[in-house]
């Protein structure tokens, strides 16, 4: 043994026995010592452990879907590109079978109700929390769980620097504030914009006097009367290490379906748990598919209608088969010729239910916008004019688009977001005085003012496509159509305000043929079919991966047969509406393909086949 080792145990006074004790003694130290710092180092290597909390769903469906909130968020953070292996257990219920689950966690999630349904009111479970916090652990609270269980506010206070009051705070249904990230560079933040999605925000959140304070991290407008910035997120670093983090927006699952609204919140559950916030952000955009299709039916139809039904059917399961989040459908989805008050009630009764019940019964999600057969047909002139606001309501009525559009559009012009796509669909149709009478399609004033609001509000948004019946720039092909376009064309207020802000895709219909037009940075694509009258009807797929749409134009043709169809008015369509067995057999034909690529701040069309080949180069 070394002279300095035996030097420390006092060599001059040991016997033997007492030498060997020491020297065995001195050996397992040191083996205990390697054993420990192996098992730091292990612990140091190991993957991040995220405990998801989700209570059962008490709302109904699509409101606090907890359990279904967990699962998505898992998958997000699992299938991230950019993110380290995690190890993520949810616990449903609102907690855990074995409490012992969560000694090993690096952070904590609740998603869970709050207040007198929080499942911490339960006796110990607020010490066994404090004890893990102290411990450095991280805890993040989700919209209602931000609100403590009755005397555990201090708590709630020590942990996340915030919470719900009972008194203070406020909470306001269904409002859609414009979100924005406040600029104090946090890791949070990170790759991070702004949006706006309607949900059950809370705001007026209490948050400790004492240092440390809580780092606000996100601010909406509210309430909706006297809109001021109030803090919807926030983050804080205890004096123990462990980190919090509050939000309080998710009462709605399909808001989990907006990119930007769960990034933030994914980088929070990183952050929370000590793991380092990649720079642009989670990356968690799927890949989806819309489909576009004008124009589709342009006929009062009943439902199931003789002689049309195998066809529609055969081609909507064409549709389902893409596989697409939702169904686009720029305006004529009735013949609606109806000449008075009494008749538009009628009609609209009868065939806007009937084109409903044949979408929801192919399974398919849809939007529509407005088109002029919606309002009785074009031209407007005289008392007919002054039936169109009534027409309106009636669409309104029966279609249940979103009421987010300017005031006396809601319903007819409307936006949503899904993933990173925000989707704005224009009502063309306004008053004035022109070819066609009293309504010239146009995009001005009050809409025109509100949709570049629309765009300005959801910087956080990679992709914008604009939906509206008629094309706005020429020359485009026609069948079967009065060829309606947009006032004042390519110089047109509504053209250039796209070009401006940034709009990739326009969509319209109205002229039952395809032309692809490509100008200013936006690509209208004209298309759509007319059953009843044309040889061939078409659709648009459009896939969106990241920072590219790819774009696929099919067609099939129909044949159109026997007898005129009983219609209100003339330029009535055939009664026979069918599809060959060959034709059949073949399917849908590829008549087009391109690809949008926007890698950094560019924009590029490429791969163009087809139809599209026309617009490259324009």
């Amino acid at each position: 043994m070394d002279a300095k080792i035996l030097s420390l145990f006092g060599e001059d006074t040991m016997n033997k026995g007492t030498f060997w004790f020491y020297a065995a003694a001195t050996v397992a130290l040191a083996c205990i010592v390697l054993v420990g710092c192996g098992r730091d180092e292990a612990a140091a290597d190991a993957p991040k452990k995220i405990a998801l909390i989700a209570a059962a769903p008490s709302h109904g469906e699509g409101h606090h879907d907890w359990d279904q909130d967990a699962l998505f968020i898992k998958q997000c953070l699992q299938e991230a590109p950019n993110v380290e292996d995690l190890t993520i257990e949810i616990h449903n219920d609102g907690w855990p079978k074995n409490p012992r689950d969560l000694d090993s966690a690096d952070t904590i999630v609740f998603l869970t109700d709050g207040a007198g349904e929080h499942p911490l009111k339960e006796p110990g479970r607020i010490a066994r929390i404090d004890k893990l916090a102290k411990k450095g652990k991280g805890l993040m609270f989700v919209h209602w769980a931000i609100h403590p269980p009755e005397g555990a506010a201090p708590k709630f206070l020590e942990w996340t620097g915030g919470c719900y009051e009972s008194g203070y705070s406020l909470n306001t249904p269904d409002t859609s504030p414009p979100v924005s990230l406040v600029d104090n560079d946090h890791p949070v933040s990170r790759g991070c914009a702004g949006y706006v999605a309607v949900d059950e925000w809370y705001f007026d959140i209490r948050f400790r006097r004492d240092k440390p304070h809580a780092v606000p991290i996100m601010t909406g407008k509210l309430p909706p009367r006297n809109p001021e910035d109030k803090v919807l997120a926030w983050a804080f670093e205890r004096n123990d290490g462990g980190r919090g983090f509050g939000f309080t927006g998710g009462h709605y699952h399909s808001n989990w379906h907006i990119e930007p609204f769960r990034k933030l919140v994914l980088n929070a559950i990183l952050w929370t748990a000590g793991a380092e916030v990649p720079a642009g952000g989670v990356a968690s955009a799927k890949t989806w598919r819309f489909v576009s299709i004008p124009d589709f039916v342009n006929v009062d139809l009943a439902y199931p209608q003789p002689g049309w039904e195998d066809t529609l059917d055969y081609v909507l399961k064409a549709v389902k088969a893409e596989d697409p989040e939702f169904v686009l459908v720029a305006g004529d989805l009735v013949m609606g010729r109806w000449p008075d008050k009494d008749s538009i009630k009628k009609y609209a009764a009868i065939y806007y239910p009937a084109w409903i019940k044949r979408m929801q019964d192919h399974g398919l999600k849809y939007y529509t916008a407005l088109g002029d057969h919606e309002i009785g047909d074009n031209p407007w002139h005289g008392e007919k004019a002054k039936l169109v606001s009534y027409f309106k309501r009636q669409f309104q009525k029966y279609l249940q688009m979103p009421l987010n559009g300017p005031l006396r559009m809601r319903g007819t012009a409307f936006y949503f977001i899904h993933e990173n796509t925000l989707f704005i669909a224009a009502d063309v149709f306004e008053k004035g005085n022109g070819p066609k009478g009293g309504i010239i399609p146009k995009v001005t004033g009050d809409q025109l003012k509100w949709f570049k609001q629309v765009i300005a509000d959801n910087p956080g948004v990679e992709h914008i496509v604009v939906m509206a019946h008629t094309p706005i720039l020429g020359p485009v092909k026609k069948e079967s159509s009065s060829g309606l376009m947009l006032e004042g064309g390519r110089e047109s207020p509504f053209w250039q305000a796209m070009s401006k802000h940034g709009v990739d895709l326009y969509l319209c219909g109205e002229v039952h043929a395809i032309t692809c037009t490509h100008a200013d940075d936006v690509l209208q694509i004209a298309h759509g079919g007319l059953f009843g009258y044309n040889p061939k009807v078409n659709y648009l797929v459009g896939t969106i991966s990241g920072d590219q749409i790819k774009l696929e134009l099919k067609e099939i043709e129909i044949v159109n047969s026997g007898e005129k169809l009983w219609q209100v008015g003339t330029n009535r369509p055939q009664e026979m509406v069918s599809i060959t067995d060959e034709i059949k057999q073949k399917g849908f034909v590829t008549v087009g393909t391109a690809t949008l690529d926007k890698p950094g701040s560019g924009k590029t069309l490429t791969n163009a086949t087809g139809c599209f080949e026309v617009a490259v180069g324009q």
